[in-house]
């Protein structure tokens, strides 16, 4: 047990940059299976997976790190880029940034809202995951001794 936890703590940076690279990597695949290609949009699957690729690199390419670490920490404002767009959009439609919505599958504008509104309406604190994760794989690689 105390050789596990040595070898943890000896490698913890790179495990936390591992993950992070594995959720930005998810997260693109996510974002480009639902669809969020169209316009500003792109930008989330795009800094997502050059995210994730800038993690896998400083894991393996050790003089790169500091520079990958770098390229993160600046990607990580495309999170509140994103929360600001989905902030605008939901303000644009009219509902407030705590307001809950529920659409039935079967039926668009179920639970009370007989309009359908709601359907498109996105999550308001979803893109800050991108600023989390690319923040994790930043101070990892930069914590990281050579």
């Amino acid at each position: 047990m105390k050789n596990q936890k040595e070898w943890l703590r000896h490698r913890f940076p790179e495990l936390v940059a591992l993950f992070a690279a594995g959720g930005l990597f998810l997260t693109g695949g996510e974002l480009l299976l639902m669809g969020h290609t169209e316009g500003v949009q792109l930008l989330a699957p795009l800094t997502a997976i050059v995210g994730g690729a800038a993690a896998g690199l400083g894991l393996v390419a050790p003089r790169f790190r500091l520079a990958t670490a770098l390229v993160l920490g600046l990607m990580a404002g495309v999170g509140f880029l994103g929360l600001f767009e989905h902030l605008e959009k939901r303000l644009n439609e009219g509902l407030a940034p705590g307001t809950y919505l529920l659409v039935d599958a079967e039926e668009e504008g179920a639970g009370g809202n007989e309009r359908g509104e709601g359907k498109g309406v996105p999550p308001p604190l979803a893109p800050l995951s991108l600023t989390g994760l690319t923040l994790l794989g930043a101070l990892a690689l930069y914590v990281r001794d050579e």
